[in-house]
């Protein structure tokens, strides 16, 4: 799974619950030490894809007749993305047609309210994963939260879900620095380490 792919990229196999954020799927992977069972992997929709839907039907909420593609929802995400634990200094500004006229409106508390739509999911199954594992390791699983994917670089977020989660006890959410290079990386190592017939646990079953 590339959850595992990236703790094994960063040499963090002990105890570590990993959120990979990516367009189709957030992936959650628990870690502890060995191969990932199916039992140890989550994948949920909540993610960049819903993001991009969420955002289009909050601008056209706001300003009937906005004409609005995937694409351009995309590019505004992936600019101007937060959560209400990181706002903009300045409002967010982006040019579209309303009924074919060019309009540059502000989409700030759409942004904010799409890009949380995927918080509540993802801090349940955190949870859940969590619960689930040896209680004598709570601890470090929850002081070694990494976040990763695409949907990483949504400002905010890692604070956000520290926040949501805190009634869980100490929690630390440590966000990748390059998600992509690093995913890659962590499969790459996999592939000359790993005896091949453990490849078979390294996907996420449904």
């Amino acid at each position: 799974s590339e959850p595992f792919a990236v703790a094994y990229a960063l040499d963090m196999l002990e105890h570590t619950i990993v959120v990979d954020i990516g367009a189709g799927t957030t992936d959650i992977c628990r870690v502890y030490g060995t191969i990932p069972s199916p039992e140890d992997q989550l994948h949920l929709k909540s993610c960049g894809d819903v993001i991009d839907s969420m955002l289009i039907r909050e601008v056209q909420r706001k300003y009937t007749g906005a004409q609005i593609t995937k694409d351009m929802a995309r590019r505004w995400k992936e600019q101007h993305s937060f959560t209400s634990a990181s706002p903009p200094d300045d409002p967010i500004i982006v040019d579209f047609s309303i009924e074919g006229k060019a309009m540059s409106l502000d989409i700030t508390e759409c942004m904010q309210t799409a890009c949380e739509e995927i918080i509540a999911p993802i801090v349940a199954n955190i949870k859940q994963l969590v619960s689930e594992s040896n209680p004598e390791y709570h601890d470090q699983f929850r002081q070694n939260i990494i976040l990763a994917g695409g949907g990483s670089a949504i400002r905010g977020l890692g604070a956000s879900l520290e926040e949501l989660l805190a009634d869980m006890g100490d929690i630390e959410v440590h966000i990748v620095e390059d998600p992509v290079q690093l995913g890659a990386l962590g499969g790459l190592r996999l592939a000359q380490e790993v005896p091949e017939e453990y490849w078979k646990n390294l996907t996420i079953s449904d």
